[in-house]
């Protein structure tokens, strides 16, 4: 069988609007953990990304925050964002808008 590995992270942009990688994450499965299964090790990573997901729709207060999945070499298989970065007004300069 081929060695799988999944990585699962997830990031939040705070009300603050601090980007920061949500703690604990991210968090990789290897098949080589999991007696070479494949598809026990997508299982596994699918469990962590939902889990993810439910944890961040329980939060209130962030500007957004999203959480994917990935292959181990960097192919996006599923990811989902909750909110949007807020815009950001520019500074007025001195003598603009008198």
């Amino acid at each position: 069988m081929q060695r799988v590995i999944f990585e699962v992270n997830a990031k939040i942009v705070n009300a603050n609007g601090t980007y920061s990688t949500v703690s604990g994450y991210p968090k990789t499965f290897d098949s080589t953990s999991y007696d070479n299964d494949t598809a026990k090790t997508m299982r596994r990573a699918r469990a962590a990304y939902h889990a993810a997901l439910a944890d961040m729709y329980a939060q209130d207060g962030r500007q957004m925050q999203t959480a994917y999945l990935v292959t181990g070499d960097g192919n996006m298989r599923w990811s989902e964002t909750d909110g949007a970065i807020a815009e950001v007004e520019p500074p007025v300069t001195k003598g603009e808008g008198e």
